[in-house]
């Protein structure tokens, strides 16, 4: 049976979000408060009491405590012991945040991008690969109201809603989202696919010798795949052909070995309006055999078909591309647990410098749990604020300096004191 117990509100200094403190001192350390003053041209005049950087800074900090829109801010709003140790001495109310994000337009939005392509930089510098993956793809945020730029388009899940359809390319070793590109709901899911390609190889730093691409159909496209192979890139990406299963049916097909039901075929073939021919892979796999009043059986499979430059078999790039799986669940992330395209106004530009905010919130904790421990990259952001980000503390002030003081018997003390050990020693 329960103790019997009363409630006051009378505990000050007291916070459920010690994690963020770390997200500041990492934030600090890229220097990702004077990038933003340098490089984002919105001028706020100096009487102005909250600057560009002061928002964006505080939506970052609110997509990693967990929230989900703009009066969810309120939760640092009210926080003394957050509000104190970053230097917030006043806190925007909802409609400030608003309003500044409305300053926003197509050229500042590419140079927020800039500011975290910067900070990224500065990362890299201490840990990279000279290999990458480059995992594209293209998602929906559905929306309800009456969003600028929210329109019918491509749909699978709701179809008739209005949406936005971004675009995503994510770095399968970093678990990191390179570079996105928000966009209205009614653009093709092919659309700007080789701009944007190009916009994520002039990011890559010169050491990266290798480069392999992964991505769905929405980036089969002829002058994409000329584009790849220009830079020597190889890639593995998915068929989309009106006609595919035609083509498919009349091809020699073999058994997998040890895959029972599963057969492979491979073939060369040049589609309308490609300069030359590719090869293709194709895996099916058997889903039901119909008997009953047939003198021939009849076969339904499940189809898979990918263009390819590498020498894999088509069961090997099959099993690749299943890899790419993983770019979903990040998506997922960003938009569920990050708060993506989630945090909207009715300014297509403002909700997509708030989206731009939120990526950057998701890149910072994927770039300090990588320098800090490779291991802990499989924990998604939702686990990481359970154990870390939403710890309790009081914040004491004695001796002219702040003591955050944690729970005696806190489960997860020595991870803590590891990462705050390796931003100690971090410098850049």
């Amino acid at each position: 049976m329960m103790q019997e117990f009363s409630t006051e509100f009378t505990a000050k200094n007291l916070t459920g979000n010690a994690g963020l403190t770390h997200f500041g001192r990492f934030t600090a350390k890229l220097g990702i408060r004077r990038l933003l003053d340098e490089l984002i041209t919105i001028e706020r005049g100096d009487t102005a009491t909250y600057q560009v950087g002061d928002i964006i800074m505080m939506t970052m900090m609110g997509a990693l405590a967990g929230a989900k829109h703009i009066s969810h801010m309120a939760f640092l709003r009210n926080d003394s012991v957050i509000r104190t140790l970053f230097n917030w001495t006043r806190f925007p109310d909802d409609t400030t945040f608003s309003r500044v994000f409305k300053l926003f337009d197509h050229l500042h939005c590419n140079e927020l991008s800039e500011v975290e392509s910067q900070a990224r930089k500065r990362v890299w510098s201490k840990k990279w690969f000279g290999r990458v993956t480059l995992d594209m793809d293209s998602s929906v945020i559905g929306v309800t109201g009456d969003q600028e730029g929210a329109e019918v388009g491509y749909n699978p899940k709701k179809k008739g809603q209005p949406s936005y359809h971004p675009l995503f390319c994510f770095i399968d070793e970093t678990r990191e989202c390179f570079h996105n590109w928000f966009r209205c709901g009614s653009a093709y899911s092919a659309n700007g696919s080789v701009d944007f390609m190009k916009e994520c190889l002039a990011r890559l730093p010169k050491r990266v010798w290798k480069i392999f691409v992964r991505a769905d159909s929405a980036f089969f496209d002829g002058d994409l795949l000329d584009l790849l192979e220009s830079v020597g890139a190889k890639y593995l990406i998915k068929v989309k052909m009106k006609d595919l299963e035609k083509k498919l049916s009349g091809k020699n097909w073999a058994k997998v070995k040890n895959q029972p039901g599963v057969e492979a075929t491979e073939f060369m073939y040049q589609c309308h309006g490609w300069k030359k021919a590719r090869r293709f892979v194709a895996v099916r796999k058997l889903v039901s055999v119909e008997t009953e009043g047939l003198l021939i059986p009849k076969l339904t499979y499940d189809s898979f078909c990918y263009v390819v430059n590498e020498s894999d078999t088509p069961w090997e790039a099959h099993k690749k591309y299943a890899k790419r799986a993983t770019s979903e669940n990040w998506i997922e992330w960003c938009k569920n647990q990050l708060a993506a395209g989630t945090i909207r106004t009715d300014d297509f530009w403002a909700t997509s410098a708030i989206f731009q905010t939120c990526i950057m919130a998701y890149n910072l904790l994927c770039w300090m749990m990588l320098l800090h421990q490779r291991k802990h990259l499989s924990e998604e952001p939702g686990t990481i604020r359970r154990w870390f980000i939403h710890t309790p503390a009081k914040l004491i002030h004695r001796a002219r300096r702040y003591i955050l003081t944690l729970p005696i018997n806190y489960v997860f003390k020595d991870r803590w004191g590891e990462i705050e050990n390796t931003l100690s020693a971090l410098s850049f």
